[in-house]
């Protein structure tokens, strides 16, 4: 059963300490599935000139200016941002064979400290670099945790009470979950722990409340909420060969009521299988055309999206797909995120930062933003 709240708890799972983010049970979900059905929908831009294949994607939320947010794209070359208004180079991190790709906040509102994580696979080692507020430019940090065994996946991300995200790893039959703190040089792992999970999951994604949302090869989706999580999928697609996982969480109506999609990769298509993120419903499969109506998305092997505001036609957030084997070169094809929704006829709602909000008054409990920089 998922559980589904607003606070951080703590649970005993496999013998140890996990951070959670929930208490209430949702309502058993009676209704039919509703029928799958695909849309199309035309990319808008594209990024090319990466110099490799991107192995990883994110995006950065500026504190102030909307168009002035980031994409971020990994690659065994290093780790680069794209500036969302006109694409231009921003900051760049060389010598690293980077694999995977995560942002997360330390703090809150627009003084939180974001900064980007991913794998160095010639170290076996996850790297950790600041992303400055007004100049946007990657500052070094300390190292974070070596990791022995092959990785599948990777994802970052935190409860709203939380001043700092959790790091979960994806291995065999294994979840490693690391829980960061702000520290003396930028970022450091406070506690860990490991738990374990079936043997085919692949990719990870972090809800608004905290809650781990783990995808198998196959399509299944598992909420981590207890020791009970992988009993029985959450939600399930027919998928040949999953790849990346993303939640898309927004508020809506008089009551501010969380809702979203949860979107899974099928690398195997390029399509998208979307799900409703509270009951797990099939919402439909999502293809993509370019301007000749021809497949956009075959060789995508990476994927990533945000609900966040990133100005323009990105106001409503925006999908990006890593394309492994394109005409001339690997890029980056970008679909703005009102397409998805519309394509899905499904309402667009309000964002949520991942930036969090500061306390609004004392009794609301002290938050102190959080701004590191390297000794």
């Amino acid at each position: 059963m998922r559980k589904n709240c607003a606070i951080a708890s703590i649970f005993a799972f496999s013998g140890l300490l996990l951070i959670s983010g929930c208490d209430q049970k949702r309502e058993e979900i009676v209704e039919k599935p509703v029928p799958v059905v695909d849309v199309a929908v035309n990319f808008s831009d594209e990024l090319p000139g990466l110099g490799g294949e991107a192995t990883g994607l994110a995006f950065w939320d500026h504190p102030t200016l909307s168009f002035n947010g980031t994409l971020i794209v990994a690659n065994d070359s290093g780790v680069t941002s794209y500036n969302m208004e006109d694409g231009n180079a921003v900051s760049r991190i060389g010598d690293h064979k980077a694999q995977g790709l995560a942002v997360g906040y330390a703090g809150f509102g627009s003084q939180a400290a974001g900064f980007v994580t991913f794998l160095d696979t010639d170290e076996s080692a996850f790297r950790f670099y600041g992303i400055d507020n007004a100049s946007r430019a990657f500052i070094p940090l300390e190292t974070g945790p070596e990791i022995r065994g092959a990785v599948r996946g990777f994802c970052l991300g935190r409860a709203p009470s939380e001043n700092a995200p959790t790091l979960f790893v994806i291995q065999k039959a294994k979840l490693q979950v690391f829980n960061l703190a702000a520290g003396s040089e930028g970022i450091r792992v406070a506690n860990e722990a490991t738990i374990d999970t079936p043997d085919d999951l692949v990719s990870c994604t972090v809800d608004v409340d905290g809650t781990a949302i783990l995808a198998s090869t196959s399509g299944a989706i598992y909420r981590l909420t207890d020791e009970t999580a992988f009993d029985t999928p959450f939600a399930e697609g027919e998928i040949a060969d999953a790849g990346d996982i993303v939640v898309l969480a927004s508020t809506s109506g008089e009551d501010s009521a969380i809702t979203g999609q949860l979107l899974l990769l099928d690398k195997s298509t390029g399509h998208l299988h979307a799900f409703d993120r509270n009951s797990g419903l099939a919402l439909g499969v999502i293809s993509f055309n370019d301007a000749s109506n021809q497949p956009a998305t075959g060789n995508a092997n990476v994927f990533n999206a945000t609900s966040t505001n990133l100005g323009a036609i990105y106001r409503n957030g925006v999908a990006a797909f890593g394309i492994a084997d394109s005409a001339n070169e690997p890029l980056v094809r970008l679909v703005p995120g009102n397409s998805l929704m519309n394509g899905l006829s499904v309402a667009v709602g309000d964002p949520i930062s991942p930036r969090g909000k500061l306390a609004e008054t004392p009794e609301d409990g002290l938050k102190i933003p959080t701004n590191y920089q390297p000794e």
